[in-house]
């Protein structure tokens, strides 16, 4: 039995969701009820996503579409979301993920430590995206801590740059969404 066979039979739990049979993350059932509409529309990443900034704990409703999404990012992500995301994708250092967001790693420190303040719509965009990017790579790669392991590690498909380098800019972003979307379709390189 392989590697990959020997992973597909056991269940892992990774927070909210729990990678099952195949690699993909099955959201669950909680979940999925509280966020059908927007699985049937956008798939379980998005979700994921939301999950990795803390959820049902940093915001008052579900969203049910991705208008719902844009103005909990509009209107101010609680600072709270990146203790959550920070939590979420450990072992990263906080330098790491300070540059991935694309603030000072005294600007995150500080927000991470200012429960009740909110990020600004700059701040919340990056760190939903970042959010996002790491939610499309644990679909991709059947886990959160590989996801993260693959986000630091240098890629073939991006000139043996690692993805994490290329988040701080949207052009980056693209290429690590596009790179993601060759690997889930068995096109690597």
């Amino acid at each position: 039995m392989t590697t990959k066979e020997t992973h597909a039979r056991r269940h892992v739990t990774t927070g909210s969701w729990v990678l099952a049979g195949d690699p993909q993350p099955h959201i669950s059932a909680e979940l999925r009820k509280r966020y059908r509409a927007l699985i049937d529309a956008n798939g379980t990443h998005l979700v994921i996503a939301l999950e990795l900034l803390g959820g049902h704990k940093v915001f008052s409703h579900a969203p049910e579409n991705l208008l719902d999404v844009h103005r909990w990012v509009s209107h101010g992500i609680p600072s709270v979301s990146i203790t959550h995301l920070a939590l979420a994708v450990e072992p990263l250092s906080s330098h790491t993920l300070s540059e991935a967001l694309g603030v000072s790693l005294r600007t995150l420190h500080r927000k991470k430590g200012a429960p009740g303040d909110t990020l600004s719509v700059a701040q919340g965009g990056r760190t939903f995206k970042f959010a996002e990017v790491v939610a499309k790579a644990t679909v991709v790669l059947g886990s959160r801590e590989t996801a993260v392991q693959w986000l630091t590690s240098p890629a073939i498909g991006l000139d043996q740059q690692k993805p994490i380098d290329l988040l701080a800019t949207p052009v980056g972003t693209q290429l690590v969404e596009e790179l993601l979307d060759r690997i889930e379709h068995g096109v690597y390189a």
